[in-house]
């Protein structure tokens, strides 16, 4: 008896590798996959200015940093103590606004350079909904809980995302022609906005990402959204609020996700890490006793033969560790 589909998404012939520059941007889901493989060694850079969900937004972001525009004092705002700008996450602030330019300028910088040299990049779309604010007419990615008089709800329609990205992809060939986009849609349900609501953002969403990487033969799909949705299709894949994926669904579409785009090269030096990474975090209650040190002998000479190996795996976090008897 099956419980699920069984859903094999087909082998990429672009396989990821940890030679490769990867960069993350857009909704919450892809932190998850980002996460793992920034544990697993690879090189990785996630969301400059904090989670972003609609495709507006992720325009906007990524034309700031191919362009290098940087933030000016008009865009930002104090509220209660504390700087925001309305095109970052919440979770970017600060107390000062000149601290706060700095660090978002700062981002602006990094991600300029990562984009010339990059692999590939990573959207993912959580929603079509967008909000608009009133007075400074234009799309906010976050609203940093302020007042809902400020902002127009609006549902994004899939050609203007279409022309938005084909744009954008015209644009980033002339810094990087090699850059890979790789696409996704989120499987977090955002139930704020209602079932029949949510289904349609993501139907949306579907729609302008197939369209796309039919025009484009530097563009691809990696079905996140489907993997959950309609292959393990069952909520006890959810964590309680029904909306995100739990530990097993992102496990699940990991492992799909490793299928996919890794050979087998890049799988075995990922099982050798993550033993490193596991014993890293291993905690040791008595660090000088024979079998603890044994333990990170062991796991320090792990590390130099897989840095002699592999040299663009960068091991020093791990091969000081080891190599401390005491901390």
């Amino acid at each position: 008896m099956q419980f699920h589909l069984g859903f094999q998404p087909a082998v990429s012939q672009h396989k990821i590798t940890h030679q490769d520059g990867v960069l993350f941007f857009g909704s919450c889901f892809s932190e998850h996959i980002a996460n793992r493989m920034l544990d697993l060694k690879f090189k990785i850079h996630t969301n400059p200015f904090g989670i972003v969900f609609n495709p507006k937004s992720i325009v906007t972001s990524l034309y700031r940093i191919i362009h290098k525009k940087y933030f000016k004092e008009e865009d930002v705002f104090e509220k209660e103590g504390l700087w925001y700008s309305f095109e970052s996450h919440s979770s970017i602030f600060s107390i000062s606004k000149n601290e706060l330019l700095e660090t978002l300028n700062h981002s602006i910088d990094t991600w300029n350079q990562e984009l010339h040299q990059a692999s590939y990049l990573v959207i993912t779309f959580g929603s079509a909904f967008a909000y608009q604010h009133k007075q400074q007419e234009k799309i906010v990615a976050n609203c940093h809980k302020l007042p809902q008089a400020l902002f127009d709800k609006t549902l994004l329609e899939n050609h203007e995302i279409i022309v938005d990205f084909q744009e954008l992809i015209e644009d980033l060939k002339t810094i990087n022609p090699q850059l890979k986009w790789m696409f996704t849609v989120s499987p977090v349900k955002h139930l704020r906005d209602g079932v029949v609501e949510n289904n349609l953002s993501k139907a949306i969403l579907i729609q302008a990402v197939h369209q796309l990487v039919k025009q484009n033969t530097n563009c691809f799909y990696f079905p996140a959204y489907e993997l959950v949705t309609d292959d393990l299709r069952d909520y006890r894949f959810y964590e309680s609020d029904m909306a995100h994926p739990n530990t097993q669904a992102i496990n699940y579409v990991w492992k799909k996700f490793s299928e996919v785009y890794f050979n087998e090269l890049t799988n075995a030096i990922n099982e050798r890490v993550l033993q490193i990474h596991q014993a890293y975090h291993h905690r040791l209650f008595n660090k000088t006793t024979e079998t603890s040190m044994k333990f990170k002998h062991n796991f320090y000479q792990k590390c130099v033969t897989l840095q002699a190996e592999y040299t663009y795996i960068d091991l020093s976090k791990e091969l000081h560790y080891f190599n401390t008897l005491e901390d």
